[in-house]
């Protein structure tokens, strides 16, 4: 299911735009980006779907300047703490690492010094264990894990775009998110209120863990509002457009883990995390 968010403002086809992808509906509301196209409440197959009809759709005046992964993460690092703000440097990717974009990347942190850089590993089920969740750290080394990140790397890649990665851990490293919590993660983005109720009633000893997972979540709620707003102003101040402008050096670097020296091309008009 999922929901598309179009830009309000259409006066100016030609400006670059920016397509980011959210896992939930609250991550969406977040960001409340007037430049953006927002893909939410999207995972897997629907969410490659709706990453190739955005890019190649035909009947569009965008222009995108780059894709954002943008969200909560579960931690695999254990000197995170809940709120931690990843702007990411790579993205593991089955057995590579798809780097994100240094210039873009570089001024988001000038705009947010407190975030955290590292690795995010992309994963198609939630990880939610402990031991999981350590298994994952040990083989990629990276400091956070989401569901959507992996494949808009590789999105990103194929249509020769820059990409970015922002997000706030909820669950750290050390902690499990409880059943009721995945089974609240709704399909369309939102909160299935009435499968999180069924679970705790199954099993109500999860309670405690799940009013712990609510104080994480309105840490990372924190964190992604600061990252709103330093991704928002590290794209619109004069000048910063440059990622977006044409390059024989498109992409490169891309699958070595090291940002490219020059930035990818945007294409000519056409057109969850752990939750």
């Amino acid at each position: 299911m999922g929901h598309v968010s179009e830009p309000a403002n259409r006066a100016d086809a030609a400006a670059p735009r920016w397509l980011v992808v959210t896992g939930m509906a609250f991550e969406a509301r977040l960001l409340d980006w007037p430049g953006a196209t927002i893909l939410s409440g999207l995972r897997g197959d629907a969410l490659d779907a709706a990453l190739t009809a955005a890019l190649h759709d035909k009947g569009s005046q965008h222009r995108y300047a780059g894709l954002i992964s943008f969200g909560v993460a579960g931690g695999l690092d254990p000197a995170l703490p809940p709120g931690s703000m990843i702007v990411a440097d790579a993205v593991a990717v089955a057995d590579r690492c798809l780097s994100t974009d240094a210039r873009w990347t570089d001024a988001i942190r000038m705009a947010l010094p407190s975030a955290v850089g590292g690795t995010v590993a992309g994963v198609d089920a939630p990880a939610a264990a402990g031991a999981g969740k350590r298994a994952l750290h040990a083989a990629t080394g990276a400091v956070a894990v989401d569901m959507e990140s992996h494949r808009i790397a590789a999105m990103a890649q194929a249509a020769g775009l820059p990409f970015v990665v922002c997000r706030a851990i909820a669950d750290p490293a050390a902690r499990r998110v409880p059943p009721a919590a995945l089974a609240a993660f709704g399909p369309d983005g939102g909160i299935a209120m009435r499968a999180l109720c069924a679970s705790l009633l199954k099993q109500p000893s999860q309670l405690g863990e799940l009013v712990r997972l609510a104080r994480d979540a309105a840490a990372a709620r924190r964190g992604l509002r600061r990252l709103a707003i330093a991704l928002r102003r590290s794209a619109s101040e004069p000048g910063d457009h440059r990622w977006a402008g044409a390059g024989a050096g498109a992409g490169a670097g891309a699958g070595t883990g090291v940002g490219g020296d020059s930035p990818p091309a945007a294409p000519s008009p056409s057109s969850p995390s752990s939750p």
